[in-house]
């Protein structure tokens, strides 16, 4: 589940919780854990839009994200290659 969450984020500069549920096809609880996961390891990360009401919470990668992204898109095709 962190693989999809880390490509639903990919090519988006930030994305709600909801939409992100949207990209991963999936509920609440499975994205939960993975993004709480990504975080720890830095992957990700959350941000606080302060400004109007109500606030509103994004989730992006961080550039230490986007590099193991671009490397899980090249191994997936590689992958894709030697079918």
């Amino acid at each position: 589940m962190q693989q999809r969450v880390l490509l639903a984020l990919y090519g988006n500069d930030k994305v709600t919780p909801r939409k992100l549920i949207e990209l991963t096809k999936s509920s609440t609880a499975p994205v939960n854990n993975p993004i709480k996961i990504l975080k720890e390891w830095r992957l990700v990360e959350e941000i606080e839009e302060t400004r109007g009401f109500p606030k509103r919470w994004y989730i992006k990668l961080t550039e230490k994200g986007k590099r193991v992204v671009e490397k899980l898109k090249e191994l997936n095709s590689l992958i894709e290659d030697s079918s």
